[in-house]
């Protein structure tokens, strides 16, 4: 096979660090340096997280840049991660107990009952459905079922949609939500502070993206969905600057991601995130022009004391 990679030769530790010392990086201890890009990789490190610091007309970095100022930007990075991770994961449960309860109630709670289409509004995403059938019979009849899903098909031949939730991703929860009949849509929405069906939908569809790359461990400080939320009273109440109609902070960012935890968390489950993600702030102190990136305005933390519903 030829290599085509020509132009991007092996390079040891002292080559990559000659390579940042030459684009004007400050880098006091190189045997530091070199055991920090020993556990993360260069590509990880450097490509994720250098655009912050990096002049972009001259490609050097800005003066005074030091190695340390990326690695603390990695660093915050993975503990927004398992802050937003731990939260988005308690709501995605708190949405699929929603989910269940108000459909077997309606409907029924067996195999039967969730994948009948009659008992979905899905008009013209027929196929939609049943592919979320498809995936629900994976996790039901599938190679590898959870011991779970195993007892309940061993003992009633069926498995109860509060079963089977617990096996379904956000992203399939999402979707069921999404071809949910008005009235079950509606119970459900009034289970998290009467929010809209289109509200809650949107916040969804966003969520489940970041929940992804929190999980895969992607970069996540300066992520922008190619969705955008509602704007909504939180926006309003910061007062947060437009260009145009358009909001410029909380719509697809990472601050869009804390509105949708403002409105779907109870009262104290988001006052522990937001306090978890203040103290990661004030350990990392990210500087003004990484906090807009991440979507923030300047009054942020005034989220806790809004009233949004």
């Amino acid at each position: 096979m030829v290599n085509t990679l020509h132009q991007k030769p092996f390079l040891d530790y002292t080559s990559q660090i000659n390579i940042l010392k030459n684009k004007k990086l400050m880098i006091n201890d190189e045997s530091y340096a070199a055991y920090i890009l020993s556990k993360i990789s260069y590509y990880s490190l450097i490509n994720g997280y250098k655009d912050s610091f990096k002049d972009h007309y001259t490609h050097n970095f800005f003066p005074d840049t030091d190695f340390q100022d990326i690695y603390n930007l990695y660093l915050l990075d993975v503990e927004l991660r398992g802050i937003f991770l731990k939260y988005i994961l308690i709501l995605e449960k708190n949405v699929k107990s929603s989910i269940s309860y108000h459909f077997s109630q309606l409907y029924g709670n067996g195999i039967a009952f969730y994948q009948n289409s009659v008992n979905y509004d899905y008009g013209t995403h027929i196929s939609d459905v049943q592919y979320l059938f498809k995936k629900m019979n994976q996790k039901i009849k599938g190679k590898n079922p959870s011991p779970q899903v195993s007892h309940y098909m061993k003992i009633y031949n069926d498995v109860p949609l509060w079963v089977l939730t617990t096996d379904l991703t956000i992203g399939e929860i999402s979707a069921m939500f999404r071809y949910l009949k008005g009235h079950c849509k509606t119970l459900v929405c009034n289970d998290f502070h009467n929010i809209g069906r289109a509200e809650l939908g949107k916040m969804l569809i966003m969520l489940t993206k970041f929940r992804n790359i929190c999980a895969h461990g992607n970069r996540l400080f300066n992520t922008h969905t190619g969705d955008h939320i509602m704007d909504c009273v939180v926006h309003q109440k910061l007062h947060i600057k437009k260009t145009g109609t358009l909001y410029n902070y909380g719509k697809s960012d990472l601050f869009a991601a804390i509105i949708c935890l403002k409105y779907l968390l109870d009262h104290d489950d988001f006052r522990s995130f937001y306090m978890e993600l203040k103290k990661t702030l004030k350990i990392y102190q990210p500087s003004e022009s990484i906090l807009q990136t991440m979507g923030f305005p300047d009054n942020w933390m005034s989220i806790l004391r809004i009233k949004a519903y």
